[in-house]
Protein backbone atom coordinates (compact mmCIF):
# COMPACT_ATOMS: atom_id res chain seq x y z
CA UNK A 1 0.00 0.00 0.00
CA UNK A 2 1.29 3.44 -0.88
CA UNK A 3 2.00 5.57 2.17
CA UNK A 4 -0.10 8.77 2.06
CA UNK A 5 1.83 11.99 1.66
CA UNK A 6 2.07 14.26 4.67
CA UNK A 7 3.22 17.84 4.91
CA UNK A 8 5.91 18.74 5.64
CA UNK A 9 7.38 15.72 3.89
CA UNK A 10 10.02 15.17 6.59
CA UNK A 11 8.01 13.84 9.52
CA UNK A 12 8.36 15.53 12.92
CA UNK A 13 10.66 18.26 11.63
CA UNK A 14 9.13 20.51 14.32
CA UNK A 15 11.26 18.72 16.91
CA UNK A 16 14.54 19.67 15.24
CA UNK A 17 16.38 23.02 15.54
CA UNK A 18 16.92 25.11 12.40
CA UNK A 19 20.22 24.99 10.55
CA UNK A 20 20.58 28.76 10.93
CA UNK A 21 18.44 31.54 12.37
CA UNK A 22 17.52 35.15 11.71
CA UNK A 23 20.01 36.17 14.40
CA UNK A 24 22.74 34.39 12.44
CA UNK A 25 21.76 36.45 9.42
CA UNK A 26 21.91 39.70 11.43
CA UNK A 27 25.35 38.76 12.75
CA UNK A 28 26.56 38.09 9.20
CA UNK A 29 25.34 41.54 8.10
CA UNK A 30 27.05 43.08 11.13
CA UNK A 31 30.36 41.47 10.22
CA UNK A 32 30.08 42.76 6.67
CA UNK A 33 29.06 46.32 7.59
CA UNK A 34 30.82 46.81 10.90
CA UNK A 35 27.52 47.89 12.51
CA UNK A 36 25.96 46.06 15.43
CA UNK A 37 22.43 44.72 14.85
CA UNK A 38 19.93 47.42 15.86
CA UNK A 39 17.17 46.95 18.41
CA UNK A 40 13.55 47.39 17.40
CA UNK A 41 10.49 48.19 19.54
CA UNK A 42 8.85 45.29 21.35
CA UNK A 43 5.55 46.03 19.59
CA UNK A 44 5.40 45.90 15.79
CA UNK A 45 2.48 46.67 13.47
CA UNK A 46 2.88 44.98 10.10
CA UNK A 47 1.34 46.40 6.91
CA UNK A 48 1.48 45.19 3.33
CA UNK A 49 2.10 46.74 -0.06
CA UNK A 50 3.69 49.83 -1.55
CA UNK A 51 0.46 51.73 -0.96
CA UNK A 52 1.79 52.43 2.54
CA UNK A 53 5.19 53.90 1.73
CA UNK A 54 4.21 57.49 1.00
CA UNK A 55 1.69 57.58 3.83
CA UNK A 56 4.12 56.22 6.42
CA UNK A 57 6.79 58.71 5.40
CA UNK A 58 4.30 61.54 5.82
CA UNK A 59 2.82 60.15 9.04
CA UNK A 60 6.10 59.42 10.84
CA UNK A 61 8.50 61.79 9.10
CA UNK A 62 12.11 60.83 9.55
CA UNK A 63 11.42 58.21 12.22
CA UNK A 64 12.47 55.29 9.97
CA UNK A 65 15.49 53.17 10.81
CA UNK A 66 17.54 52.78 7.63
CA UNK A 67 18.82 49.31 8.61
CA UNK A 68 15.52 47.67 9.53
CA UNK A 69 13.01 49.83 7.66
CA UNK A 70 10.95 50.14 10.86
CA UNK A 71 9.13 53.43 11.49
CA UNK A 72 9.10 54.48 15.14
CA UNK A 73 5.47 55.20 16.06
CA UNK A 74 6.22 55.76 19.76
CA UNK A 75 8.60 54.50 22.46
CA UNK A 76 7.31 50.91 22.37
CA UNK A 77 5.77 50.42 18.92
CA UNK A 78 7.18 50.37 15.40
CA UNK A 79 5.53 49.98 12.00
CA UNK A 80 7.05 47.80 9.29
CA UNK A 81 6.10 47.22 5.65
CA UNK A 82 6.27 43.53 4.76
CA UNK A 83 8.24 43.00 1.55
CA UNK A 84 5.44 41.21 -0.28
CA UNK A 85 2.12 39.43 0.17
CA UNK A 86 1.70 35.99 1.63
CA UNK A 87 2.94 33.76 4.41
CA UNK A 88 6.63 33.36 3.38
CA UNK A 89 7.30 37.13 3.27
CA UNK A 90 5.46 37.55 6.56
CA UNK A 91 7.39 34.76 8.31
CA UNK A 92 10.78 36.13 7.24
CA UNK A 93 9.85 39.63 8.45
CA UNK A 94 8.63 38.34 11.80
CA UNK A 95 11.68 36.13 12.33
CA UNK A 96 14.11 38.98 11.57
CA UNK A 97 12.29 41.51 13.74
CA UNK A 98 11.90 39.05 16.62
CA UNK A 99 15.67 38.47 16.53
CA UNK A 100 16.07 42.21 17.12
CA UNK A 101 13.71 42.40 20.10
CA UNK A 102 10.14 42.43 18.78
CA UNK A 103 7.68 40.44 20.88
CA UNK A 104 4.19 41.66 19.96
CA UNK A 105 2.93 41.68 16.36
CA UNK A 106 -0.31 43.05 14.94
CA UNK A 107 -1.08 42.89 11.23
CA UNK A 108 -3.36 45.40 9.52
CA UNK A 109 -4.27 43.99 6.14
CA UNK A 110 -6.92 43.39 3.52
CA UNK A 111 -9.20 40.35 3.43
CA UNK A 112 -11.98 39.04 1.26
CA UNK A 113 -15.40 38.49 2.80
CA UNK A 114 -17.14 35.13 2.53
CA UNK A 115 -20.28 36.37 4.28
CA UNK A 116 -22.82 38.80 2.84
CA UNK A 117 -23.27 40.41 6.27
CA UNK A 118 -19.60 41.49 6.32
CA UNK A 119 -19.41 44.32 3.76
CA UNK A 120 -16.54 46.06 1.98
CA UNK A 121 -14.74 48.53 4.23
CA UNK A 122 -15.71 46.68 7.43
CA UNK A 123 -13.21 45.82 10.16
CA UNK A 124 -12.74 42.19 11.21
CA UNK A 125 -10.78 40.91 14.21
CA UNK A 126 -9.43 37.43 13.49
CA UNK A 127 -10.32 34.86 16.16
CA UNK A 128 -8.42 31.98 14.51
CA UNK A 129 -7.00 31.14 11.08
CA UNK A 130 -7.40 27.99 9.01
CA UNK A 131 -3.93 26.77 8.01
CA UNK A 132 -4.35 26.31 4.25
CA UNK A 133 -0.90 27.73 3.44
CA UNK A 134 2.48 26.03 3.57
CA UNK A 135 4.65 28.13 5.86
CA UNK A 136 2.98 27.50 9.21
CA UNK A 137 3.35 23.72 8.84
CA UNK A 138 7.13 24.05 9.05
CA UNK A 139 6.81 25.63 12.50
CA UNK A 140 4.21 23.53 14.28
CA UNK A 141 2.66 20.08 14.08
CA UNK A 142 -0.40 19.66 11.84
CA UNK A 143 -3.68 20.98 13.23
CA UNK A 144 -6.52 22.80 11.45
CA UNK A 145 -6.31 26.26 13.01
CA UNK A 146 -3.70 28.71 14.27
CA UNK A 147 -4.81 30.99 17.08
CA UNK A 148 -3.80 34.52 18.03
CA UNK A 149 -2.74 35.78 21.44
CA UNK A 150 -5.85 36.08 23.60
CA UNK A 151 -4.38 39.04 25.48
CA UNK A 152 -3.30 40.98 22.39
CA UNK A 153 -6.58 40.27 20.61
CA UNK A 154 -8.45 41.54 23.67
CA UNK A 155 -6.39 44.75 23.54
CA UNK A 156 -7.20 45.15 19.85
CA UNK A 157 -10.88 44.63 20.57
CA UNK A 158 -10.72 47.14 23.42
CA UNK A 159 -9.10 49.82 21.25
CA UNK A 160 -11.74 49.38 18.55
CA UNK A 161 -14.49 49.84 21.12
CA UNK A 162 -12.72 52.82 22.67
CA UNK A 163 -12.74 54.49 19.24
CA UNK A 164 -16.40 53.52 18.73
CA UNK A 165 -15.50 51.44 15.67
CA UNK A 166 -18.00 48.81 14.59
CA UNK A 167 -16.28 45.51 13.84
CA UNK A 168 -16.88 41.82 13.24
CA UNK A 169 -14.94 38.99 14.85
CA UNK A 170 -14.47 35.46 13.60
CA UNK A 171 -12.29 32.88 11.87
CA UNK A 172 -10.36 33.37 8.66
CA UNK A 173 -9.18 31.09 5.85
CA UNK A 174 -5.47 31.63 5.13
CA UNK A 175 -4.42 30.44 1.67
CA UNK A 176 -1.29 31.37 -0.27
CA UNK A 177 -2.75 30.62 -3.73
CA UNK A 178 -5.31 33.42 -4.29
CA UNK A 179 -5.92 32.46 -7.91
CA UNK A 180 -6.84 28.93 -6.83
CA UNK A 181 -9.68 29.80 -4.48
CA UNK A 182 -12.58 27.70 -5.78
CA UNK A 183 -16.35 28.00 -5.63
CA UNK A 184 -16.54 24.70 -3.74
CA UNK A 185 -14.13 25.95 -1.07
CA UNK A 186 -15.87 29.30 -0.69
CA UNK A 187 -19.22 27.55 -0.27
CA UNK A 188 -17.78 25.06 2.23
CA UNK A 189 -16.01 27.62 4.40
CA UNK A 190 -18.92 30.05 4.34
CA UNK A 191 -21.20 27.30 5.65
CA UNK A 192 -18.59 26.53 8.31
CA UNK A 193 -18.91 30.12 9.57
CA UNK A 194 -15.58 31.44 8.35
CA UNK A 195 -15.80 35.20 7.76
CA UNK A 196 -12.76 36.07 5.65
CA UNK A 197 -10.04 34.84 3.34
CA UNK A 198 -6.47 36.24 3.30
CA UNK A 199 -2.84 35.15 2.92
CA UNK A 200 -0.98 35.75 6.20
CA UNK A 201 -2.82 35.24 9.50
CA UNK A 202 -2.16 31.51 10.03
CA UNK A 203 1.55 32.00 9.45
CA UNK A 204 1.66 35.05 11.73
CA UNK A 205 0.01 33.26 14.64
CA UNK A 206 2.08 30.09 14.24
CA UNK A 207 5.48 31.72 13.73
CA UNK A 208 5.05 34.19 16.59
CA UNK A 209 3.86 31.42 18.91
CA UNK A 210 6.92 29.37 17.95
CA UNK A 211 9.11 32.36 18.84
CA UNK A 212 7.40 32.87 22.19
CA UNK A 213 5.61 36.14 21.38
CA UNK A 214 2.05 37.32 20.90
CA UNK A 215 0.15 38.15 17.70
CA UNK A 216 -3.20 39.52 16.57
CA UNK A 217 -4.78 40.43 13.23
CA UNK A 218 -7.09 43.21 12.08
CA UNK A 219 -8.55 43.06 8.57
CA UNK A 220 -10.34 45.55 6.36
CA UNK A 221 -12.72 43.95 3.84
CA UNK A 222 -11.61 44.68 0.28
CA UNK A 223 -13.67 42.23 -1.79
CA UNK A 224 -16.45 39.65 -1.60
CA UNK A 225 -16.46 36.04 -2.81
CA UNK A 226 -19.45 33.77 -3.41
CA UNK A 227 -20.86 31.40 -6.05
CA UNK A 228 -21.54 34.34 -8.34
CA UNK A 229 -17.87 35.23 -8.47
CA UNK A 230 -15.55 37.93 -7.19
CA UNK A 231 -16.64 41.47 -6.39
CA UNK A 232 -13.59 43.72 -5.78
CA UNK A 233 -13.98 46.88 -3.71
CA UNK A 234 -10.35 47.78 -3.00
CA UNK A 235 -11.00 51.46 -3.71
CA UNK A 236 -13.09 51.64 -0.52
CA UNK A 237 -10.30 50.59 1.85
CA UNK A 238 -7.58 53.30 2.20
CA UNK A 239 -9.30 55.35 4.90
CA UNK A 240 -10.21 52.28 6.93
CA UNK A 241 -6.68 50.88 6.66
CA UNK A 242 -5.20 54.10 8.01
CA UNK A 243 -7.67 54.17 10.87
CA UNK A 244 -6.87 50.51 11.54
CA UNK A 245 -3.17 51.34 11.68
CA UNK A 246 -3.70 53.83 14.52
CA UNK A 247 -5.86 51.34 16.42
CA UNK A 248 -3.25 48.61 15.99
CA UNK A 249 -0.47 50.92 17.23
CA UNK A 250 -2.45 51.57 20.39
CA UNK A 251 -3.09 47.82 20.86
CA UNK A 252 0.58 46.91 20.38
CA UNK A 253 1.84 49.13 23.20
CA UNK A 254 3.43 47.37 26.18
Amino acid sequence: MTRPLTFPHYTDKHRSPPLFTALDFHRYVARRTGELPPRVPAGIVLVFGRRWERYLRRRFGGMRDRRTGVYRANATVGVSEVGGPGAPHLAIEVEELAALGARRFVIVGLAGSLQSRVPAGAFVVCSKALRDEGTSHHYRRPEPFARPSARLTAKLRSELRKEAVTFFEGPSWTIDAPYRETVAEVRHYRRAGILTVEMEAAALFTVVRHLGGGAAALFVISDHLDEKGWQPQFHRTPGALRRGLEIAIAAARG
